[in-house]
Parts: C-alpha cells; structure tokens; sequence
C-alpha cells in the first residue's frame, strides 16, 4: 500500500513537472512572437546592437541604421577570425555607414559578455535609449540578461525570424535556447552571477 502511494506520487510528481515544462515553453514561444514586427519609428531610439551569431543579424541592423533610427551601431561578439574587412566586403552596399557610424566588439563571447560590453559602449558614446537586434528565439534570454545592466525603459528588442528549411533544425535551436533560457531565469532568480 505504502510502496503504491510512492509510486502514485512519483508519477503524480513527473507528470505536474511535465506539464510545468510544456507550459513555461509556451510562456517562452509567446514570448518570441512578442518581439516581432516591432514599430521601430515609434520609439526613440539612439544606438542598434546587433548581438551577433545567426543569418542575417548584421544585415537587419544595417537596414535599420541606415532608415535613420538611431545614429551608431555596435557589432557585438564578432569572431576574433572573422576581420573587420571580410564584414564590409559583404555588405558593400552599407559602405559609408561602416565609415563613419559602426563599431565592433570582438571580445564578447557569450550573451551575458555582449550586455556588459554594450552597457559599456552606452557609457562610452553617451547613449541612453538602444535597439537590440538578435533573432527572435535569442531574445528572451538577452532581455534576461539585459535586466541585469540596462535600464528596462531605456532598452528595446527587435527579433530577426530564425528561418530555416528544416523543421527539425528551428526545433532543436528552440529547445536548446529555452534550456538556455531557463538556466539563466533559474540562476537569476537564486542569485547566482
């Protein structure tokens, strides 16, 4: 009787943490889409970092620059193999912004790294009001991150889509990021830094 009790609560136990799990990774997935199609004119906005790592990062932060929002650009954790140059050659067409309005952070290597080197960038350029650009499964965690160094109402998101032909790829870099995600809220919210 006693042993069947334990194993009604095992299961009991495995099945509410399930459900936790599959409802927190909802909460995760909304909040994803929170970060899209966001109305960029309608905020004021002094400085774009791009957080880099996926596709089309850079180039999203290009566009946005050069339609006028903000006046500067950080690139935050380039490869140290990847040169400044190699960056420009793939975007020619961005050339003048290169000259005169982007910097480069190739020191960072991790999200938390990338908010410590762009809380300093703000610092060093007199920059209140920023645009982080990153792709959309990245972001919740970067705004965990950010809530650490950066000013909430200072600070806003932009998500680039993470497209890929495979299901199976934007699945598991899902799973991955949330298990990301749920480390940095878990050791946060026990105050681990």
């Amino acid at each position: 009787m006693i042993n069947e009790l334990k194993s009604h609560y095992i299961h009991f136990s495995l099945l509410l943490f399930v459900i936790i799990v599959l409802l927190q990774f909802n909460f995760f997935l909304f909040n994803i889409q929170s970060y899209k199609n966001t109305d960029l004119n309608k905020k004021e906005i002094e400085g774009i970092v791009v957080l880099t790592g996926d596709k089309f990062r850079i180039l999203e932060g290009l566009k946005i620059l050069n339609s006028e929002i903000g006046y500067k650009l950080l690139i935050s954790g380039v490869n140290k193999e990847i040169s400044i140059e190699e960056i420009k050659k793939e975007f020619p067409k961005y050339d003048e912004l290169f000259n005169c309005c982007i910097e480069f952070d190739n020191t960072s290597s991790n999200t938390f790294e990338n908010i410590r080197e762009v809380y300093v960038w703000k610092l060093n350029n007199d920059i209140n009001t920023i645009l982080i650009v990153s792709s959309d499964y990245h972001l919740p965690r970067v705004e965990l991150e950010s809530n650490r160094l950066l000013l909430k109402e200072e600070t806003h998101y932009h998500g680039v889509e993470y497209k890929s032909q495979k299901i199976n790829i934007r699945m598991k870099k899902l799973i991955v990021e949330y298990v990301k995600y749920l480390r940095t809220k878990v050791s946060l919210s026990i105050g681990l830094y």
